[in-house]
C-alpha cells in the first residue's frame, strides 16, 4: 500500500502506552514531540523527527509516495467517543426548555417524558430512518475529530424496537469510515407496559433479547442504567452475568443520580467501564482502580442537567483510568463535539489539558476494549486529527470552535 509521510509537525501528541491505558498521574504523560515526522499507510509505520525522515528518504530506507508539511499544526490521535446514544428519533427540546423553568429531569420522566418520550418515537421509526439520524450525528462528530464512536440502543425497550436500533447501527457501519462499536442497552429503563411487572421484562432481557443479540452479533457490549428509579444492583448483576455467559463484554451507567454502589458492582463484575459516576463513593473509586475498570465521565450531561460534576480529581488521585465521552443523546446532552467535552472537563472538573487528552483518546479506546485505537504508535491504526494550532492547550482554552482542520481514518483523509 502507498505510504504518506507528514513532516515539520510542530507538535505531535502520541499518547502511547504499552498497557493501552493511562491511570492516575500517567494521564499527564501524552508524549509530545516537536518538529516531528510520521510515516503511515492504514497503520502507523514509523515515528521520528523531520531530520531523521529526510535522512531515511535520502538513504532509501523509507519511500513515501508523498510528503506533506504540517508546519504550525498539532497532530494527535483521533478522539474515541466511548459513550453515545445517537441512534434515536424525535426531539426533546421542549423538555430542555421546561428544565430551564425549574422542572427536574426525574419529574419529566415521571410524567412520561424523558427516555419514554424517545421510546415512543423510536418505536414508530423504521430501521432506515434511525440509521439516517445516527449518520447525521456521526458525520458531525467526525468533523470535530472523532474517529471511533460507540452507539447504544436503549430507546426501543421492546424486542423488535431494540433490535431495530441495533440493526440501524449495523447499517451505519457500511456508510461511514469511522469505527463504530455497538452496545445493547435494553435495560435503559423499564417500559411502561411492564411497570407493574418489572420481573417479566427482566426475564425477557435475559432469556430472549440478550441471547438473540449475542447469537446474531448485533452488539459488542451489554449496558444497564443502575440508579434509583431504574435498575437495582441485584438486577444489574443478574442481567450482566447473563450477558457475560453468552460472551458479551459489559459496562454500566453507574451512580449518576444517586449513590447506589454501582461502581462497586462494576468492579465485582469486571466491567470494561462504569460511566457517569457523579455520585461515586471513594470505595467505589478504589475498587474500580484495583480491577482496572475505566471510569467514563460525561461532563456535557452534568453541564446540561446543571448537576455537580463527577469528582475527576479524586478519581485520578485514586489511580483510576478516566475516559471522556459526549453521551450525545436527545434528552440530557445533545452534543457530538469531543473538543467541547475536553474544555468542560478542564474548566469544571479541574482536569489538566493533558489528562483530558489521554481521557478522550487512549482511555476512550480502553473503555471499548480497542487496542488499535487512541494512540499514535507503530503498528496502530492511522487515525489522526490535524489541529489548526501549534498549541494543543487551545483545544480547551479556545473553546466553542472546531480546531480539527483535517481528519484521517486508517490512513485516509476523510
Amino acid at each position: 500500500m502507498n505510504q504518506t509521510a507528514f513532516e515539520n509537525i510542530s507538535t505531535l501528541i502520541t499518547v502511547s502506552s504499552e498497557e493501552g491505558r493511562k491511570s492516575g498521574k500517567e494521564m499527564n504523560e501524552i508524549g509530545c514531540i516537536s518538529d516531528a515526522a510520521i510515516l503511515f499507510d492504514e497503520k502507523i509505520r514509523w515515528i521520528g523527527s523531520t531530520e531523521e525522515l529526510r535522512d531515511k528518504i535520502k538513504s532509501g530506507e523509507l519511500a513515501p509516495e508523498k510528503v506533506i508539511s504540517q508546519k504550525g499544526k498539532t497532530i494527535m490521535p483521533g478522539f474515541v467517543d466511548s459513550h453515545t446514544h445517537i441512534v434515536f428519533a424525535g426531539s426533546r427540546a421542549n423538555e430542555y426548555a421546561r428544565r430551564l423553568q425549574g422542572v427536574s429531569y426525574q419529574q419529566i420522566a415521571a410524567e412520561g417524558g424523558g427516555i419514554l418520550s424517545t421510546m415512543r418515537a423510536v418505536r414508530s421509526a423504521s430501521i432506515e430512518e434511525l440509521a439516517e439520524i445516527g449518520l447525521k450525528y456521526a458525520r458531525s462528530a467526525m468533523r470535530y475529530g472523532t474517529t471511533t464512536i460507540e452507539i447504544k440502543s436503549g430507546y426501543g425497550l421492546s424486542f423488535e424496537s431494540e433490535m431495530n436500533q441495533l440493526r440501524a447501527i449495523q447499517l451505519m457501519k457500511k456508510e461511514i469510515p469511522m469505527t463504530i462499536v455497538s452496545t445493547f442497552l435494553g435495560a435503559h429503563d423499564i417500559p411502561p407496559e411492564y411497570k407493574e411487572n418489572r420481573e417479566e421484562y427482566i426475564d425477557i432481557l435475559c432469556n430472549e433479547m440478550i441471547p438473540y443479540v449475542a447469537e446474531n452479533n448485533l452488539a459488542d457490549f451489554c449496558d444497564i442504567f443502575t440508579d434509583t428509579g431504574y435498575y437495582t444492583v441485584e438486577e444489574t448483576e443478574k442481567i450482566l452475568n447473563t450477558a457475560k455467559e453468552v460472551g458479551m463484554k459489559v459496562k454500566i451507567h453507574a451512580d449518576e443520580l444517586t449513590p447506589v454502589a454501582a461502581a462497586e458492582c462494576a468492579a465485582r463484575l469486571n466491567a470494561v467501564s462504569a460511566d457517569h459516576l457523579l455520585c461515586i463513593s471513594e470505595e467505589g473509586m478504589k475498587q474500580m482502580a484495583e480491577k482496572a475498570v475505566i471510569g467514563t465521565l460525561l461532563p456535557g450531561t452534568a453541564y446540561n442537567l446543571r448537576l455537580p460534576y463527577a469528582p475527576a480529581r479524586t478519581m485520578i488521585e485514586n489511580n483510576m483510568a478516566i475516559a471522556l465521552a459526549t453521551d450525545c443523546n436527545p434528552g440530557s446532552c445533545l452534543s457530538e463535539n469531543m473538543q467541547m467535552m475536553i474544555s468542560l472537563a478542564c474548566t469544571n472538573m479541574r482536569m489538566t489539558v493533558e489528562e483530558a487528552i489521554s481521557a478522550s483518546t487512549i482511555n476512550g479506546a480502553a473503555a471499548l476494549a480497542l487496542e488499535q485505537k487512541g494512540q499514535i504508535a507503530v503498528d496502530k491504526d492511522a487515525d489522526m486529527i490535524i489541529l489548526s494550532t501549534d498549541e494543543y492547550a487551545n483545544i480547551a482554552y479556545h473553546f466553542g470552535i472546531n480546531h480539527a482542520e483535517n481528519v484521517w481514518i486508517k490512513g485516509q483523509k476523510v
